[in-house]
């Protein structure tokens, strides 16, 4: 049994010199340390124990006849890329040596003559280099087989989540298609409150529905954010409810023609419609705005006496909107005034009572009014056709809100109208977007 059997775990390193005596010196001290040494004296026989045994280190002297140490190892980073590759030059070959170290990828240099130690700690160095490559090369076909499994198993993942997704998509549209309609309940639930509230608030009747309407075109303008727009909405068509509780006279005469006591009473409504609205959680932000709605921009105002930017936004616009309605409907002044004329009176007040940048925004949305107006149709509930959509609030000839603009109509809607005429013996006037996707305008034949 030879040498390498007995101990296959010593490693094998390959001394190449062609001075006999320092073959001998490096075989004395590196078999002390337990390798097993294989000899050299010039390159080629180098090259034929490379060809035909594996090393694991590889020490080569720098001069040599024929060809250098710096040729055999370049040669050998070929043909044993894992060896350690280790240099033997003297301090006259330095140059020659740095490029070296670069062409045959050189773990090492040690000058001649070595020192033992030193040779020795450089070998176990590149030794255990190796092995940390070795294992860093193991990890890497662990993790390269780890990502493919995983790869795998994330495909069949994504096609259980594409699967799934599909069925919360179908999910979400149904609820979303219940929300929608809940929402559409609810905002219309709101104008038939306020149309029953107009129903008792005398010289301002009327005005809350206009006012919100307003409220669609200027808001944008100031922009007012969706969830703020949506809770001015509402104080625009409640903005009356504190009003339910006062005495007809009162509510009938313009602001002008009442008492000091008289006026400050109808002042206070405001107030009374938050408190009669923050029960409601989904009404309770229209009742903070409307609370505001008497602050005067220069703070001479109430309830808290807020000025400015102090006061909300969308209580400032809503004042604005609320007097120029008040203004036409004759519910401040003495006569109704034209749109002109409550313009003016709304200038005359800028920065002071009114926003300055609210009723700027107000006359601008009245001079683009004449653009592009919707089309519209007046049908009887005979000429209804599902698909049609409500341009305008269905009123009952008493003024109570029958439906809220923007409904579409379906056969049993259309049938509860013409019910609802059959009952009241009343003959209903049905404003109609002109022409909507999927509808006709055109009157039925009989």
């Amino acid at each position: 049994m030879n040498e390498l059997q007995a101990h296959p775990s010593r490693e094998r390193i390959l001394v190449v010199d062609d001075e006999p005596h320092v073959l001998s010196a490096l075989r004395r001290a590196l078999h002390k340390c337990g390798f097993e040494i294989l000899t050299a004296p010039a390159v080629p026989q180098a090259l034929e124990v490379l060809a035909a045994e594996p090393v694991d280190v590889i020490i080569s002297d720098m001069r040599m006849p024929g060809q250098t140490g710096a040729e055999l190892l370049a040669r050998a980073r070929q043909m044993a890329p894992d060896a350690v590759r280790i240099l033997l030059t003297g301090y006259a070959d330095m140059q020659a040596t740095l490029e070296a170290v670069n062409e045959g990828e050189v773990f090492r240099f040690l000058t001649k003559p070595w020192e033992d130690a030193l040779l020795i700690q450089a070998i176990r160095e590149g030794l255990d280099r190796r092995s940390l490559e070795r294992e860093r090369d193991a990890l890497r076909e662990i993790t390269a087989r780890q990502n493919e499994e995983l790869r795998q198993l994330n495909e069949g993942l994504e096609r259980t989540v594409a699967q799934r997704t599909q069925q919360l998509q179908a999910t979400l549209e149904q609820l979303g298609t219940l929300a929608q309609q809940l929402k559409t309940d609810f905002s219309s639930t709101v104008k038939l409150l306020s149309s029953l509230i107009e129903s008792r608030t005398g010289i301002t009747s009327g005005s809350p529905r206009a006012v919100a309407q307003l409220v669609r075109k200027v808001a944008p303008s100031l922009l007012i954010g969706a969830e703020t727009l949506n809770d001015l909405t509402f104080a625009a068509l409640l903005e009356d409810i504190g009003k339910v509780g006062l005495p007809d006279e009162l509510l009938a005469q313009p602001f002008e023609a009442l008492h000091q006591d008289g006026r400050a009473r109808l002042m206070r409504h405001p107030v009374t419609g938050e408190g009669l609205l923050m029960a409601l959680p989904s009404l309770s932000g229209a009742g903070v705005l409307l609370r505001h709605l008497y602050e005067n921009y220069d703070g001479s105002g109430g309830p808290q006496g807020l000025s400015g930017s102090d006061i909300p936004l969308a209580s400032r616009l809503l004042r604005v909107l609320t007097d120029f309605e008040h203004y036409r409907s004759g519910a401040i002044e003495l006569t109704r005034l034209s749109d002109e004329l409550a313009l003016q009176r709304l200038r005359r007040w800028r920065g002071k009572r009114y926003d300055p940048d609210c009723v700027d925004a107000l006359v601008e949305a009245l001079q683009g009014q004449g653009r592009a107006p919707q089309a519209t149709a007046l049908l009887s509930s005979a000429q209804l056709r599902p698909g049609m959509v409500l341009a305008q609030d269905l009123l009952s000839a008493a003024g109570v809100l029958l439906l809220a603009q923007g409904h579409a109509f379906d056969e049993s809607l259309i049938d509860r109208i013409r019910a609802y005429e059959r009952a009241t013996e009343e003959f209903l006037w049905v404003c109609v977007v002109a022409d909507p996707p999927g509808a006709s305008t055109r009157p039925a034949v009989a």
